[in-house]
C-alpha cells in the first residue's frame, strides 16, 4: 500500500467567511483626530498662562491654535432660542423705530445691510431699552485681558456695561475687525483679509479674547457669579446677508478666573456656544415687538442691571467720561 499524503491544510479564513472577516485587520483611526475630540470634551484645560506668558503680541496676532489651547471647540454647540419676551410699546423711542424700520425695508427687499445701519440699530436698541428698564447701560466698555504679567487692553466697537462694572456684551463687525488689525498689526492686517477673520460659522481669536477679558472684569468689580458659580459674556456680529446676528457666548466658572490669576496648572474648561437671532419676526406681517434680536436686547439689559445692582458700589464715581468706564 502506498501512503497518501496528508490533506493540505485549509486555513479557517478561507473555509469560513464569518472567520475571515474576523482576521481582516482594520486600519486604527489617527491618534491626532482621537485627541482632539477627547480634549474638546474633557471638562478641564490647560492654563492658558503657561502658554502665553512669554508671548508679547497682542492678542488678535495670536494664531488659530491658541483657540484650542483655551478650549474653544472645532464646532460650537448651538443654544436653544429662548422663549417670547413681551416688549412694552415704550420701548420703541424715534430714533429706534427709524432705525429698525430702515433695515427692516432693506431686509424685506431682499438686499444686504450696510454695517453702519445695523450698529446704529443695535446702538440705539440697546438705549432705548435701557431707558424703559432705567437702568445705566454704558455703550463704550473696554476691558483688559490679564495673563500672568501679560496685560492688555481690548476693545469691541460698542461694549454695553451694566453701570460700567458689568459688561455683558460686545458688538463687533468685519469693518471693525480689519481696522482693528490695521491700527495694532500693519503685517496682519496686509497679509489677511477682513474677510477671513469673521464667518457664520468660525470662531475668530478677537471674539474669544473679549468673552474673556469681560469675564475678567466681572470679577474685577465683584459682580457676583450666577447660581452655578458662573459669569456670562457675549459678543455679537452680524451675519453675511445683515438679515440675523450670530451671538457667541461664554460661562467661565469663578474658579476659572481665580485659576488664571494664581497659575494653576488645570482650569475648569470654558463654555463657548453659538446662536443666530434674526432681526426680523418669523411671519411675514411680524412687527418690531416680536423681533427676536429687539428681544434678546431686552433681556441681555435686564441681565445688566441686576449684576450691576447686586455688585458692591465702586470706591469712587464712575460714569461715560471718567477712564473707569473704558476699562
Amino acid at each position: 500500500m502506498i501512503a497518501q499524503p496528508p490533506p493540505p491544510t485549509v486555513s479557517t479564513s478561507l473555509s469560513s467567511p464569518c472567520l475571515a472577516s474576523a482576521s481582516i485587520v482594520m486600519p486604527k483611526p489617527k491618534l491626532h483626530r482621537r485627541r482632539r475630540a477627547e480634549d474638546e470634551h474633557t471638562v478641564e484645560m490647560a492654563n492658558p498662562v503657561k502658554m502665553f506668558d512669554r508671548i508679547v503680541i497682542h492678542p488678535v496676532a495670536w494664531p488659530n491654535e491658541a483657540l484650542r489651547w483655551i478650549g474653544v471647540p472645532r464646532h460650537l454647540p448651538t443654544t436653544p432660542s429662548p422663549s417670547p419676551v413681551e416688549l412694552p410699546l415704550g420701548v420703541m423711542s424715534a430714533a429706534l423705530r427709524q432705525a429698525y424700520e430702515h433695515v427692516a425695508d432693506t431686509i424685506r427687499q431682499g438686499a444686504t445691510v450696510s454695517r453702519e445701519d445695523l450698529s446704529n440699530l443695535v446702538v440705539d436698541a440697546f438705549a432705548s431699552v435701557a431707558c424703559a428698564q432705567s437702568a445705566f447701560i454704558y455703550s463704550r466698555a473696554k476691558a483688559y485681558l490679564t495673563l500672568g504679567e501679560f496685560r492688555v487692553r481690548v476693545e469691541p466697537m460698542h461694549g454695553f456695561s451694566g453701570s460700567g462694572i458689568a459688561p455683558v456684551l460686545a458688538y463687533v463687525d468685519e469693518p471693525f475687525r480689519a481696522a482693528q488689525r490695521a491700527r495694532l498689526l500693519t503685517w496682519r492686517a496686509t497679509c489677511t483679509g477682513s474677510g477671513d477673520h469673521q464667518d457664520n460659522h468660525r470662531v475668530d481669536m478677537m471674539d474669544v479674547v473679549l468673552l474673556l477679558a469681560m469675564a475678567q472684569e466681572h470679577r474685577r468689580w465683584s459682580v457676583p457669579a450666577d447660581a452655578a458659580g458662573c459669569h456670562t459674556t457675549r459678543v455679537m456680529y452680524p451675519n453675511a446677508r445683515g438679515d440675523a446676528m450670530i451671538v457667541l457666548t461664554a460661562v467661565t466658572a469663578a474658579e476659572t478666573l481665580v485659576g488664571i490669576q494664581n497659575a494653576a496648572d488645570t482650569l475648569k474648561r470654558i463654555k463657548f456656544s453659538r446662536r443666530e437671532v434674526p432681526i426680523l419676526g418669523a411671519s411675514e406681517g411680524d412687527g418690531w415687538e416680536a423681533s427676536p434680536l429687539l428681544q434678546m436686547i431686552w433681556t441681555v439689559v435686564k441681565e445688566g442691571k441686576t449684576l450691576a445692582i447686586k455688585a458692591p458700589a465702586p470706591k469712587w464715581p464712575i460714569g461715560p467720561w471718567a477712564w473707569t468706564t473704558h476699562f
